[in-house]
């Protein structure tokens, strides 16, 4: 290597370590810059691979700065671009990192659009978050993430029976993650009980139904939905002794 390209190489190489000093200590603003500096200096000395390196961490703390502002689509998209960069020069290590730290930012953003109401878009989210942990070997994270987009589609569902169907998905998907489910079975047979109800069908499987989510609100200390159960089983014990034929009884 000529001495006049190592120069130029060996000052690039200083501003990209200087730069990751303020990007292990969360001085993101200081790391962008140096980033952005390392980058420029290093395609002028025609390392075009180190070059792009450098701007992938920019983008990476670019990313960090719109998370730290709550603005998750902005940083979503330049852990996107990060990872592409990070791939495309054959970064592996880095490229994991920016797309799992890409998954954990989905996953804020699908918990602001669930407190929005805008439960489909979450549910979108979270499962393209399980996507990417997948990608990262992240199986416990990958499940969770597939889990809270059941749960997201379970609150976009109208019918009893279809939220049913995605929070009995949710737990099987919390259970593959090491998470409590109880939560999540009580609500599951709360609503196929409910859907039961409504279709006047199985009314020993409805009882039992809602005795088992009765325990299992109890057993989280859900003292209102607990109560919510004892009415309704104690209100339709009540209509099968007046109305038996209605229950196929």
């Amino acid at each position: 290597m000529p001495i006049f390209k190592g120069n130029k190489v060996k000052k690039a190489q200083e501003e990209f370590d200087q730069a990751m000093v303020y990007y292990e200590t969360q001085r993101y603003e200081e790391a962008l810059e140096r980033f952005r500096a390392a980058s420029k200096r290093f395609s002028g000395a025609g390392e075009k691979k180190l070059s792009q390196r450098a701007e992938a961490y920019r983008l990476c703390a670019h990313g960090y700065i719109y998370m730290l502002e709550t603005n998750f689509l902005d940083a979503i998209r330049c852990f996107g671009k990060a990872n592409v960069v990070f791939s495309t020069e054959g970064f592996t290590t880095e490229a994991k990192q920016a797309r799992t730290i890409q998954a954990q930012t989905q996953g804020e953003l699908a918990k602001v659009k669930a407190q929005e109401g805008e439960f489909i878009e979450s549910a979108r989210l979270f499962e393209s978050a399980g996507a990417l942990y997948q990608t990262t070997g992240m199986e416990t994270e990958a499940a969770r993430a597939r889990a809270r987009s059941f749960v997201q589609r379970a609150a976009a569902m109208e019918s009893d029976f279809d939220k049913a169907y995605y929070l009995e998905k949710a737990v099987e998907e919390f259970k593959k993650g090491r998470e409590d489910t109880t939560r999540y079975e009580a609500h599951a047979l709360y609503r196929k009980a409910k859907a039961l109800i409504s279709a006047r069908e199985n009314i020993k499987e409805v009882i039992d139904l809602l005795a088992k989510a009765h325990d299992k609100y109890q057993k989280i200390g859900n003292a209102s939905q607990t109560e919510k159960v004892r009415k309704l089983l104690e209100d339709l014990t009540q209509q099968i002794k007046t109305r038996p034929s209605e229950f196929g009884i």
